[in-house]
């Protein structure tokens, strides 16, 4: 969906780029003005994805409209229209991804059209980048490095991992991490040197790919560092783009039965 405006002094130009713009299929809806104040104002109530603005106009010229429109909407993309081909260095000083000479012509405007998706997809791919060492808990929980999952040769060691993100950063202790994971409450001298094993276990695979420092160590407690790595539940808690194979499916963690006190984060 894209919704644009067209900002030109002149009455019968502006009417034809609005009628140009209008007949493009990728544009939603479109609003024309002719004054540059009720444009600006237009914009604080609006979520406007692409403004055409002429450049030679008065009280602003479209070079300084287009600076005030990205202090409003930094994400609105800014394509020129007009009739004077000197302007163009400053257009792209303003970042604009078009500059179009008068008479805009319509295959002109989908030829910026097909730039500015373009664009969109690239943003969008980096944001959906994963670090990186990449923690996944929506379904079976999996620790990435590189793309590719580590792997454990004690499966209570990547539960302890998974334990310790579950706690969202907040440090645990080496019985309450026992008790949890194993679920029980005998914490004896067997079950202290069992979990020192399994500790030492993580500590070692975690370190064979240079992701040892995921994990905090400080006298009895643990607890994950979320600046050293990525996770899928932190980034849909935080709203940031996710592909859809990584979105919130109803399931998180499932292998594990202490993980399902936790499911109402996302509900």
């Amino acid at each position: 969906m894209i919704n644009a405006i067209c900002v030109d002094d002149e009455k019968f130009v502006l009417a034809d780029i609005l009628e140009t713009v209008k007949s493009i299929e990728e544009i939603t809806e479109v609003t024309g003005f002719r004054d540059v104040h009720e444009a600006l104002d237009f914009l604080q109530t609006h979520s406007i994805q692409i403004a055409f603005l002429d450049i030679d106009m008065p009280e602003l010229n479209g070079l300084e409209l287009a600076q005030k429109i990205h202090e409003i909407s930094p994400l609105t993309a800014i394509i020129f229209t007009t009739g004077y081909p000197q302007f163009a260095l400053d257009a792209f000083k303003q970042h604009a991804i078009g500059y179009l000479l008068k008479p805009i012509k319509k295959e002109a405007i989908e030829a910026e059209l097909e730039n500015y998706k373009k664009l969109q997809q690239t943003a969008y791919a980096k944001e959906t980048q994963k670090p990186r060492f990449y923690a996944k808990t929506f379904g079976n929980f999996d620790f990435f490095v590189d793309g590719n999952p580590v792997k454990f040769s004690r499966s209570k060691a990547k539960e302890m991992l998974a334990y310790l993100i579950d706690r969202q950063g907040a440090s645990v202790n080496r019985k309450e991490i026992y008790v949890n994971i194993f679920e029980e409450g005998n914490y004896d001298r067997n079950a202290q040197s069992y979990l020192t094993k399994i500790i030492a276990d993580l500590m070692k695979s975690l370190e064979a790919v240079g992701a040892a420092s995921i994990v905090n160590h400080t006298g009895d407690t643990y607890s994950a560092d979320f600046s050293q790595f990525g996770c899928d539940y932190i980034d849909y808690l935080n709203g940031k783009p996710m592909n859809e194979s990584d979105m919130f499916n109803g399931e998180y963690m499932i292998q594990y039965s202490w993980a399902e006190e936790s499911i109402y984060r996302f509900e």
